[in-house]
């Protein structure tokens, strides 16, 4: 399995994006993320085995996902995190195409 998210309204890195100054790499680095690895499935949560990632520590780790389908829907909610003092899910949907 293969996960890139990169969020909205980034802004473009100008000319070489090695020399860019650190604050410029630093939102950019912020604002993207990328792992592959193997995956498993159980019960209501799939289960993702980093092998690479954009961020090295999470090299080895795993990341559990909780899903749910609903019709052409399917909803992958991370476990409750917490950011800025708050608990926070969240939550990537996918919907089917269906062919024309």
């Amino acid at each position: 399995m293969a996960a890139v998210i990169a969020y909205g309204g980034r802004k473009p890195i100008e000319g070489d994006r090695i020399k860019a100054p650190a604050d410029v790499r630093a939102e950019a680095y912020a604002t993207f993320l990328a792992y592959a690895g193997t995956y498993r499935v159980e019960q209501d949560k799939v289960i993702h085995h980093v092998v690479t990632s954009a961020y090295q520590n999470e090299v080895g780790l795993d990341q559990v996902r909780f899903y749910r389908q609903d019709g052409d829907l399917l909803y992958l909610d991370t476990v409750p995190l917490v950011r800025d003092g708050k608990p926070q899910v969240f939550r990537l949907v996918w919907q089917r195409v269906r062919e024309r």
